[in-house]
């Protein structure tokens, strides 16, 4: 199965520029239909997560770089870390590879490969979720993917801060993303704590941020005007995507569209709606040890968006469904 064969607006599709050490977190073990497609370049990284996806039909490999220029090749340099190969080599007076990881960033060899954009692998088709993570060539997988953006619900995107792959990369992609494309930035996901530059530092956030993922969503109101059932369909999975990815006042945000387009279902469920109704329930759940009252809006907004009442306490716990094993 390909991105390009799916067009069933409930399945979640979503393309990883960057596949090395396979499926991201945010979409593994996601309990619904799922077309995942990601583009590893490096020829043995590419053989092995063939291997290791030959039995999963909605996960493709293409062994190919994304990048601004359709039928293409590129060069890519292979480090001693193979988390750093890219078409970029490591900048090796950076912070980063100079003090922190000095011996990750070695080149060891080269090999050309072949490239090729988004816009041109997809042909149109729908890309819910893109995951960019190319040492430095994010911006040129972008520019690569300036039709599919049209439609993308969400990103998460490795923007740089300082000189490791060569000019920082961050202000270039919040412009691209947030100024031009309308996307707005919800998260830096990192834990606080950056680059100590001194012995001197707290106990809680403290150093250079030099570079982390950044996580962007589609506007809900601009995803709710595409109406009828795609805008339904999309909203659901985005409220997936935030709850899945420490996003929770997002997923209400999204939920809110849903119900003024009449989030009721009629008909047999779509399994990322029951998947986003386990996760808004369990998110409820753990928000009760907090606020009473703020569990209580939950469980109305869950019956306002579903017409269904949201299990609740030893209801829970004694659902295989919410709590298996």
């Amino acid at each position: 199965m390909t991105l390009a064969s799916q067009p069933d607006p409930w399945t979640t599709t979503v393309a990883d520029a960057g596949g090395r050490y396979g499926v991201h977190p945010s979409w593994r073990g996601w309990e619904a239909p799922l077309d995942y497609t990601m583009f590893e370049p490096e020829p043995v990284e590419a053989a092995r997560l063939a291997e290791k996806y030959a039995q999963r039909p909605d996960v493709t490999v293409v062994q190919k770089a994304l990048g601004d220029v359709a039928d293409s090749r590129l060069e890519l340099f292979i480090t001693a870390h193979r988390g750093y190969v890219g078409s970029t080599p490591p900048n090796p007076e950076s912070l980063w590879f100079a003090e922190v990881r000095p011996d990750e960033g070695a080149v060891e060899g080269r090999v050309e490969v072949p490239c090729t954009t988004l816009d041109a692998h997809m042909a149109g088709a729908r890309v819910d979720f893109m995951k960019i993570d190319v040492e430095g060539a994010e911006l040129k997988v972008l520019h690569g993917a300036a039709a599919t953006l049209g439609h993308t619900l969400g990103l998460r995107v490795e923007v740089q801060f300082d000189d490791s792959f060569g000019p920082q990369t961050a202000s270039d992609i919040f412009h691209d993303l947030i100024d031009k494309r309308g996307f707005r930035l919800m998260r830096l996901d990192y834990t606080g704590k950056g680059q100590p530059l001194s012995y001197l530092v707290a106990d809680g956030a403290y150093g250079a941020l030099l570079g982390c993922d950044a996580v962007f969503v589609r506007k809900a109101e601009v995803v709710a005007a595409w109406g009828g059932e795609e805008a339904a369909a999309a909203l659901i999975k985005l409220a997936t995507f935030a709850l899945r990815n420490d996003m929770p006042d997002y997923a209400v945000v999204c939920m809110s569209h849903l119900h003024d387009l009449g989030g009721t279902c009629s008909g047999e469920e779509p399994a990322v709606r029951r998947y986003l109704r386990k996760l808004f329930t369990l998110a409820a759940a753990r928000l009760r040890g907090v606020s009473g009252g703020l569990y209580e809006q939950a469980a109305h907004d869950y019956q306002r968006v579903f017409g269904e009442r949201m299990l609740t306490r030893h209801e829970l716990f004694e659902s295989a469904w919410l709590n298996p094993g």
